[in-house]
């Protein structure tokens, strides 16, 4: 594989409205207690602003001790599972790259089970969307002119017979580890970078 190829992330159609991630959070004191207190919050935002919401549910409890919560639900994540006690932070950083790239993220998120180092490293790890993946192998091998050259190279009454087989390479990098193949809910394929 190249790895000095470094382009734009191809983006095989136009993209869908990007998802608002958000979470469910209760005091547990009142589930205990046998009501559901709480409330639905936008999961994109800064950590101190999720967790000075969820201070606000807790002292608006009709408990005394409310002081633990637990994510109840969670919506529109785009695949990324939300866990019950994850840390606020964590989620908060996945809601955000979520708002920001669309559903790819939650994947990338998903890949590495919301690890913030990895998730800072989306951008330079995401290399498109393509209908195919043998579209991306086409992209990426005719950005160095190798079709060019076998057509220079190669007599035109044999050229038919020589063929890049796309398939074969999408396949090969497939199996060394180096890039991830996602399939997006459109049926198009996410392709990423593994670090």
């Amino acid at each position: 594989m190249n790895e000095q190829n470094n382009f734009e992330p191809h983006h095989e159609q136009e993209q869908p409205p990007k998802p608002n991630p958000r979470i469910w959070v209760g005091s547990l004191a009142d589930y205990n207690a046998g009501r559901l207190h709480g409330e639905w919050l936008d999961a994109a935002v800064d950590d101190s602003d999720l967790q000075t919401a969820v201070a606000r549910i807790l002292a608006a409890s009709r408990e005394p001790a409310a002081e633990e919560w637990a994510i109840f639900d969670y919506d529109d994540f785009a695949g990324y599972r939300v866990a019950e006690y994850d840390q606020l932070e964590d989620v908060a950083a996945v809601a955000r790259g979520i708002k920001e790239h669309g559903a790819v993220f939650g994947a990338w998120a998903g890949i590495h089970d919301g690890n913030r180092d990895m998730l800072a490293q989306f951008e330079e790890s995401y290399l498109g969307e393509y209908a195919d993946p043998a579209d991306w192998a086409r992209e990426l091998l005719d950005s160095d002119g190798l079709e060019r050259a076998l057509d220079e190279v190669i007599p035109e009454s044999l050229r038919t017979y020589v063929q890049i087989h796309y398939d074969d390479f999408v396949e090969d990098a497939r199996l060394s580890g180096d890039l991830h193949f996602e399939q997006a809910p459109n049926g198009n394929t996410w392709i990423v970078r593994v670090i």
